[in-house]
């Protein structure tokens, strides 16, 4: 049996990585960054890609078959958990896989492909330090020129304006010596001395564990913190409320310059669920953007603490009130994994606080993905798991275009402290998908809202409700204006 279980995850994996480079740009053309290619694949005709994966995969398990000559005995015994893992993984990917290939809807594609990029790349992480992450490398790389014709792996595109930032970064940081500093910390503190003027200064951040905590001031305004991807470049402590420590003071990183811009950071507190609020990052940056960053915590991961933030194609992990605060916030393209919480406890995702009718502020989670982690699939439903709760009377949260691949609880939001303002709340659901977005057992509070249409959707978009098309373009982050 181990030997067919290694058949099968080797198998899988190249039909995962096939399948997904050729179906992922087959979506809203005008989204991706290969417009011309991806009209002349909708205008051939989707049937004839599916044939040329079927090579493709063909091609990639002729060249498995010296790999299943191998014994099993002679990989270690990281290799062999590792495998096993994935193995696990696969279940839910296969599923996934099957459905982009047989929907004709580019949206639905988009949605099953994305589902098999999380599930690949968690797997191929654990082959990091493994004797067999070479094999897999020269195994992909057969196919790897189709591939660059279609698809940009997930942090291919952070690596790549990583590269670009690196040339012009004014300050390094790296653990081994070869920067300029070896604490971000220190590169910081140097860059207020060495910036003139208010243009961007960029710090590049190379592939490390930092454990430290930063405090970018007020005064720092337009910083660029460029590293080497997630689970590369880690800023990470733990501190928390246990220890008598204020709740915002808990944040491993806080942001309060205006116009800070993060690529391939993982932002990390490690203080763990017993320990109750410990914040990864606190931002309250104005026309800040995040792209392809990670946030780990458990409760109070990410506190959206105030003015206008844009998050793109980040990871956000937690329990109870993991992504708060008071901003203008709006999340594009996320995936968002809930993790298993002490016992007796429920997960609320968001606690927005929104204190009076006129303010613009809210969170906006849009085209994104809300996931258990393992540990909360294995409780197989029994954790109640909810939307959001209104840390605030005018609590504000809408979730747009997104899929809900996990049991959210009928009600969908949960009252704060057992009683809320419900008519004073805004709470919106629109085209979600999944097994949790079913709306018809909702809360029946008048602040409670299905969106009917696209125009009323439309006000929580990129372009309306961030005024984004005047500033998130200098960034050069993708991003999608309209709903």
């Amino acid at each position: 049996m181990p030997n067919l279980h290694l058949i099968q995850f080797c198998c899988v994996t190249i039909f995962v990585f096939s399948t997904f480079c050729f179906c992922s740009n087959i979506s809203i053309c005008s989204q991706t960054p290969f417009t011309e290619l991806c009209n002349s694949i909708i205008d051939d005709g989707f049937g004839s890609h599916k044939s040329r994966i079927r090579v493709s995969m063909s091609q990639a398990q002729d060249a498995l078959k010296h790999v299943l000559a191998r014994s099993q005995s002679t990989l270690d015994a990281q290799t062999n958990t590792t495998l096993m893992n994935c193995l696990k993984l696969y279940i839910d990917v296969i599923n996934h896989i099957n459905r982009s290939t047989t929907h004709m809807n580019p949206t639905d594609v988009e949605k099953w492909v994305e589902a098999t990029t999380v599930n690949h790349s968690a797997c191929l992480t654990g082959f990091k330090n493994s004797n067999i992450s070479g094999l897999f490398v020269d195994l992909l790389a057969k196919n790897r020129h189709v591939a660059n014709n279609f698809y940009m792996t997930r942090n291919d595109r952070a690596i790549q304006l990583a590269k670009r930032g690196a040339t012009k970064a004014n300050l390094v940081v790296a653990k081994d010596g070869s920067g300029d500093f070896n604490t971000i910390t220190k590169a910081i503190e140097a860059s207020e001395k060495k910036r003139i003027g208010i243009r961007r200064f960029i710090i590049y951040v190379k592939a490390g564990i930092y454990k430290e905590n930063i405090i970018i001031k007020k005064s720092m305004i337009n910083l660029m913190l460029i590293g080497d991807g997630i689970d590369a470049t880690i800023i990470t402590n733990n501190k928390s409320v246990y220890e008598g420590i204020p709740t915002n003071n808990t944040a491993t990183v806080q942001v309060w310059g205006s116009a800070f811009v993060a690529v391939g950071i993982t932002f990390e507190n490690t203080a763990g669920p017993e320990k109750q609020q410990a914040i990864a990052l606190l931002s309250a940056s104005h026309l800040s953007v995040f792209y392809k960053c990670s946030f780990k915590g458990y409760q109070d991961t990410l506190c959206l603490l105030e003015n206008s933030q844009f998050y793109r194609e980040c990871d956000i992990y937690g329990t109870i009130d993991f992504i708060f605060g008071d901003a203008s916030a709006v999340l594009q393209k996320c995936n968002i994994y809930v993790r298993k919480p002490l016992h007796g406890q429920e997960n609320t995702i968001t606690a927005q606080g929104r204190t009076n009718s006129r303010s613009n502020t809210g969170f906006v989670i849009h085209n994104s993905r809300v996931m258990p982690t393992h540990d909360l699939a294995l409780t197989k439903g029994s954790v109640m798991t909810f939307l959001g709760r209104p840390w605030r009377d005018y609590s504000r949260v809408v979730y747009i275009k997104c899929y809900l691949d996990i049991l959210i609880y009928p009600a969908g939001w949960l009252p704060y402290m057992g009683k809320s303002a419900f008519d004073k709340v805004y709470y919106a659901e629109y085209m979600n998908q999944g097994k949790g977005a079913n709306t018809r057992g909702r809360v029946k509070w008048h602040g409670y809202h299905v969106l009917r249409n696209s125009v009323e959707a439309e006000q929580f978009s990129v372009r309306n409700f961030l005024h984004g098309m005047t500033w998130i373009p200098r960034t050069r982050v993708p991003f999608e204006s309209h709903i």
